[in-house]
């Protein structure tokens, strides 16, 4: 007879990752695959940390094998059994014996499997990431910006979380999602821009944030969404923006370096050949950008009368910086004040050009940064020249009223960064749950 539930609730559980030959066992997991054969059935068991298999033979354990029958795949069972050594099994080379079983929650038949489109993964995602490889993501992304915060904290920076509503667009453009705040309207922040740079005047010096933003832009691309993922830092009595570069590089070559150590298991289970970046990041100006494209891939950017490069110039850029360099990111620095921000720094012997600058990484660029502006005249300025009303944003200029250091800073996107690491093919594929134009559930 099956033995009674409450033994499968007092006796630990152990994952299947600590499963050792000789041991009783209780293991709990998503029911994998079935098969059922005359006399013996094998059942391969998930859960976070791998698969095992349970076999069970029928005319020793009739009423265990008829719980399996009629038990749906993907239903949750808690299993005691004996552990045992069994050197054909591809799984480790052991198996589980079963005693007991109990199923703690049947499934329905999954309405998705491997060749469903995205928009039915997307429909159904919480099936969808039981994939042992959309899984591994996310654990080498908790790795990834564990990372991130230990090199901050190690380098004296503050974590602040910032609010997410607002006044006034950051960004001073249209691309903003407006919402009812007791009866006035307010914003859902673009980034935390201005919140970091209230931080400098407050004296943080180095400042750091991992949060999320908002983008009302309808665009459908692989590369955004309306909701994503940031990693912003900014620090004070700077040079100029070639120092925020230097921490940029310091802190994405320790991430790499984790990840190298830490994830090994999941790069392998998703067949990722990742090496971690140890040469200088090169460092190139816009208009040299445009020279080496022409030189090296006869390329004219069509964006280069706007002051900006287009995805295949990025892409492009990034093959070069591979062959010429040996590196899989590249700076692009000194953009005109036209296309850049009100709040980036112009340079004070070519006013046309300001302090910023791209990081592309394997073809896409994941992050942008600048010295900041921190005079408010010439803040103010910046703004009219842009055709912004300064009254509309004097609770940001107020910030430099009472001192304030010089300082820059970087917005990085967190998903477009691990979806380059990782070699995936859109944002979304390093999102629990994407939000876009056409999207707001699951």
């Amino acid at each position: 007879m099956t033995k009674p539930p409450c033994k499968i609730l007092v006796m630990e559980r152990t994952y299947i990752k600590d499963l050792k030959a000789g041991k009783s066992v209780r293991v709990s997991g998503f029911i994998d695959t079935v098969r059922d054969q005359k006399s013996i059935q094998f059942i391969v068991l998930r859960d976070v940390t791998g698969k095992v298999q349970i076999t069970v033979f029928k005319p020793e354990l009739p009423q265990i094998a008829e719980i399996f029958t009629n038990t749906t795949l993907e239903s949750v069972v808690s299993i005691i059994g004996k552990v045992v050594a069994a050197p054909n099994v591809k799984l480790g080379g052991i198996e589980i014996i079963p005693e007991s079983v109990e199923v703690l929650s049947t499934a329905k038949l999954a309405p998705l499997d491997k060749e469903s489109g995205i928009d039915l993964q997307m429909d159904y995602r919480w099936i969808d990431l039981r994939d042992e490889k959309k899984r591994a993501i996310f654990q080498i992304m908790t790795l990834g910006e564990q990372a991130f915060r230990d090199w901050f904290i190690d380098n004296n920076f503050i974590e602040v979380h910032t609010s997410k509503i607002t006044a006034t667009a950051s960004e001073g453009g249209a691309e903003v999602f407006e919402i009812n705040y007791y009866g006035k309207k307010a914003y859902l922040t673009q980034s935390p821009q201005f919140f970091k740079q209230m931080a400098m005047a407050s004296g943080f010096e180095k400042f750091f944030e991992i949060g999320s933003q908002y983008r009302a832009e309808k665009s459908y691309t692989s590369r955004h969404a309306s909701e994503s993922f940031y990693c912003d830092f900014e620090i004070s009595f700077i040079r100029d923006h070639h120092e925020v570069m230097d921490n940029l590089e310091a802190v994405l070559k320790h991430v790499h370096k984790v990840i190298a150590k830490k994830c090994a298991p999941q790069l392998q289970l998703m067949g990722v050949d990742f090496k971690p970046q140890e040469v200088k990041f090169p460092r190139i100006t816009l208009e040299e950008s445009y020279e080496l494209l022409k030189k090296e891939r006869n390329y004219d950017v069509p964006r280069a009368s706007k002051g900006d490069l287009d995805p295949e110039g990025e892409r492009l850029l990034c093959d070069i910086a591979k062959q010429k360099w040996n590196s899989d990111f590249i700076f692009i620095t000194d953009f005109p004040s036209a296309t850049r921000a009100f709040y980036s720094m112009r340079h004070a012997d070519s006013p046309n050009l300001c302090k910023s600058f791209d990081l592309l990484y394997k073809g896409l660029e994941v992050t942008s940064g600048a010295q900041r502006e921190h005079n408010p005249e010439k803040l103010r300025q910046n703004m009219r020249d842009k055709g912004i009303n300064p009254d509309h944003y004097e609770g940001y200029t107020q910030f430099f009223e009472y001192g304030c250091p010089p300082h820059g800073g970087i917005g990085f996107g967190l998903g477009r960064f691990f979806a380059r690491l990782l070699d995936l093919p859109a944002l979304r594929d390093t999102t629990f749950q994407f939000r876009g134009p056409d999207r707001m559930a699951p």
